[in-house]
């Protein structure tokens, strides 16, 4: 057995299945981005100089030179050089203060395997956290009882997502993740202290991590047959996520910065809404003629998790329908001046229960393949975009 024609690949025997599956299928992503970015960069297509308006660093030095440009420099965009400036010089001024601080932690560690390189380090948090967020979520999933073929395409249709490539650049969504993923099995496990632990450094990756709390109430309180003293102890893990978020807050406090919700109007130009304002404000954008593509597909992304959600709370175990619900509306309670959705698309990679929806559907091959052929195509475009200075989440 195992030495025919039809015998796996040697790494595929040695592998268990669901982190030979996440390999390739991380693999065979990372290729392809690495390989688009190059590309347009050989051709001559990326912008290789700052300018204030289009293309600011901000301070940070610029990766537009040679081969490090081409293989990290095309992913230095947007909220990766904040990242980046919070990991070289610290929380050092005022529109820095609405990021956590786990991530740019991490890549300043990161970072010291490549003589003190932030943005080496980042890519290289955000790549781990990728391949082991995969290969957790495909473990879980089978121990859900997913079969095999459902697990695997639901981290395909997730990596594969228009905006997954997010997950592979230098930005938190990878590492939110994994946590998240951690946390919520670790809870369904019944080990609480590491899922609170999981949910409070959740909470300083991303502020909407203090959501897993939600969650973790629902775990916690369907756990109903141990003592009085179990449900304390659970209450008090399901506590840690809101905990993270309080902790960052208190600290802001502390170190003199103004209010978050300040911070957000004055240099991110967010405002808090009720959930319907800004698919409202949006739709007005486009009946005015003022909206832009990624709008088109920011309120797309919308409408189809709002609907998958639906699904999600009638098929799945309550405390990943809470999960769920906690964080669209999470995302939704605010609107961005000018583009009220703006980063909803990218904020949905962690609402993972609707990929694997998406998973059980596509169990016909034609199925799959409506689902699967727009994501890669909208992936492609997208990566392209961003790489290229394109303002796409």
């Amino acid at each position: 057995m195992g030495t025919g024609e039809n015998a796996p690949p040697a790494w595929r025997r040695v592998l268990h299945p669901s982190t030979a599956a996440a390999l390739g299928l991380f693999l065979a992503a990372r290729l392809i981005l690495s390989a688009l970015g190059l590309a347009l960069w050989q051709a001559g297509f990326v912008p290789t100089e700052p300018e204030a308006g289009t293309r600011p660093y901000f301070g940070v030095a610029p990766a537009n030179r040679g081969l490090r440009g081409a293989l990290l420099g095309v992913w230095q965009r947007f909220d990766s050089i904040h990242y980046q400036r919070i990991a070289e010089n610290g929380y050092s001024s005022e529109d820095l203060s609405a990021f956590p601080p786990l991530y740019p932690l991490l890549s300043r560690v990161g970072g010291l395997l490549f003589g003190g390189d932030a943005l080496a380090g980042g890519l290289l948090i955000s790549n781990v956290a990728c391949l082991l967020a995969l290969i957790v979520l495909h473990r879980g999933l089978e121990q859900e009882g997913a079969p095999g073929a459902v697990a695997g395409r639901s981290l395909a249709y997730l990596l594969l997502f228009p905006t997954g490539f997010f997950l592979l650049a230098p930005y938190t969504e990878s590492l939110f993740l994994l946590l998240v993923v951690i946390c919520l099995r670790e809870a369904r496990r019944e080990r609480w202290p590491a899922a609170a632990a999981a949910g409070f450094l959740a909470a300083l990756t991303r502020l909407n991590g203090a959501m897993l709390s939600l969650a973790l109430l629902v775990q916690a309180l369907s756990q109903s047959r141990s003592s009085l003293r179990g449900l304390v102890a659970r209450l008090l893990a399901a506590a840690a996520p809101a905990s993270g978020l309080a902790a960052f807050l208190l600290w802001r406090d502390l170190a003199g910065f103004p209010s978050l919700a300040e911070v957000q109007l004055q240099y991110w130009q967010r405002l808090p809404a009720l959930p319907w304002e800004a698919v409202l404000q949006t739709l007005q954008r486009f009946a005015r003629g003022e909206s832009q593509m990624i709008e088109a597909l920011d309120l797309a992304v919308v409408l189809g998790m709002v609907a998958l959600g639906v699904v999600v709370a009638r098929r799945l175990p309550k405390p990943y329908a809470a999960y769920f619900w906690a964080m669209l509306l999470f995302a939704l309670f605010q609107v961005r001046m000018g583009q009220p959705l703006s980063g909803v698309g990218r904020y949905s990679l962690a609402l993972f229960p609707a990929f694997t929806i998406l998973a059980w559907w596509g169990q016909r091959p034609w199925a799959n393949r409506a689902i699967l052929y727009p994501f890669i195509g909208l992936w492609l475009y997208l990566a392209g975009q961003y790489v290229l200075w394109g303002w796409v989440g």
